[in-house]
């Protein structure tokens, strides 16, 4: 089965808060935005700013997780980075 971008995006997103351990409404405090932006994110539902997506990523990035989109297939995965 074949997935939107956007639900691609949603779901390694998800995958990220989850290999961080945050539930939605930390992943939402981290990132300075409320919990159900988070949860309309994960779900794919809709698209989103830029900047909203900046701050989640930057926010799973000072946490040690890799966001990272494939810029030749168009595919998304997340990651733990150690350092």
């Amino acid at each position: 089965m074949q997935m939107n971008s956007l639900v691609a995006q949603g779901r390694v997103i998800a995958a990220g808060r989850m290999l961080a351990g945050l539930d939605q409404e930390q992943l939402a405090t981290e990132a300075g935005l409320s919990p159900s932006t988070v949860s309309r994110i994960e779900c794919g539902h809709r698209r989103v700013r830029p900047a909203t997506l900046e701050a989640v990523w930057r926010a799973l990035d000072r946490l040690g997780i890799d966001l990272t989109r494939n810029s030749r297939t168009g595919h998304y995965a997340a990651g733990t980075s150690f350092g």
